[in-house]
């Protein structure tokens, strides 16, 4: 089978420093449901895939707003190469409220590596959040800032 560029890890993957990472942390079981306080699909940030197809630059829309818990999209998710997808958890499922009342159920969790940019220096680093992965999210990233349910 021939290799190609896409399997190749970016030069940056090694050197860009994990600022947080909730691989080990609590999954807040018990807390409010999870849900998307949002009635707008507007990005306030943009976040970089480690991983990603030479055909694109590896950027997707984060949306922050009100609300609990951290989404992607399936189609985000699916843009990860194989050899590099973080495990879905399909036995944590969970059931999704939107502001207007709307309801969707996530197809499992991962733990989401992703890379951001600081403004000021235009140094990366890596951030891992626990997310559930929705099939008809419109952004490709919602993280809820609720400070209840997001430490």
């Amino acid at each position: 089978m021939p290799s190609t560029q896409a399997e190749t890890a970016p030069s940056y993957a090694t050197s860009v420093a994990t600022l947080y990472d909730e691989t080990h942390r609590g999954k807040w079981a018990g807390l409010a449901q999870p849900s998307i306080a949002s009635m707008g699909n507007r990005a306030n940030l943009i976040g970089f895939l480690e991983h990603h197809s030479n055909d694109t630059d590896g950027s997707f829309a984060i949306c922050m707003a009100g609300g609990s818990g951290n989404f992607i999209s399936k189609q985000l998710y699916d843009a990860i190469p194989g050899e590099h997808k973080p495990v879905l958890n399909t036995q944590d499922k969970a059931p999704v409220s939107f502001l207007m009342g709307d309801s969707q159920e996530s197809i499992g969790s991962i733990i989401m590596p992703f890379l951001l940019t600081n403004k000021q220096t235009r140094m990366r680093f890596r951030i891992k959040l626990y997310a559930h992965v929705l099939p008809n999210l419109l952004m490709g990233m919602f993280i809820g800032t609720n400070p209840e349910t997001n430490p």
